[in-house]
């Protein structure tokens, strides 16, 4: 799938509602699946972030790989994470359990569980992802998700995080809205 940049499904610019940021991304269609590409741009603390990432699915959007490059900072940023057995590994470390990898500073990967799982209504659905901590020189840490479908959108919870919220979706699996979080504009692809 690398070498690639297929067909664009649509795209989608994210404002943060937290802080000052923006992410752009894109959704294409490969021969061999799906291409996440996005430029998440934020300030955190006081620091400016800049990354770039590429997630990669295989045609039943199962979660491949991703690369993350960029600044923090004036520091440089390098990511590699893939899937691992069960779970994904951030490269040198010990793969981390999960379905899905959540990359922690973007809604874009939420693309992936919500094209890949016919989520029931108005029951939740947990998952298991592998999500990334940037910090630190980055790591993978087990986080639990749970999603149930209802008539106005999805319900997102995250337990461990305290976090509940209900957010709209477009008919692609983009995160429009994720309050307190998020508020994305999708246009459709060429």
């Amino acid at each position: 799938m690398t070498g690639t940049t297929g067909t664009t499904i649509a795209s989608v610019i994210w404002h943060r509602l937290d802080r000052d940021g923006t992410d752009r991304c894109r959704l294409a269609r490969l021969d061999a699946g799906w291409l996440i590409v996005g430029h998440a741009r934020w300030d955190e603390a006081g620091e400016q972030m800049a990354l770039d990432y590429a997630l990669r699915c295989d045609p039943d959007w199962n979660c491949r790989s991703v690369d993350i490059t960029g600044l923090r900072g004036d520091r440089s940023v390098a990511y590699r994470i893939a899937r691992q057995g069960d779970g994904f590994a951030l490269e040198g470390q010990a793969p981390v359990p999960g379905s899905d990898l959540d990359l922690g500073f973007t809604p874009a990967w939420m693309l992936v569980p919500l094209n890949r799982l016919d989520l029931p209504q108005a029951r939740p659905f947990e998952i298991g992802t592998a999500r990334l901590r940037a910090t630190g020189g980055g790591r993978l840490v087990p986080l639990e998700h749970s999603f149930c479908r209802v008539r106005s959108g999805m319900d997102h919870a995250i337990p461990a995080l305290g976090r509940d919220a209900r957010v709209t979706l477009d008919e692609t699996g983009f995160v429009t809205g994720d309050p307190g979080l998020w508020h994305g504009v999708v246009t459709p692809g060429d």
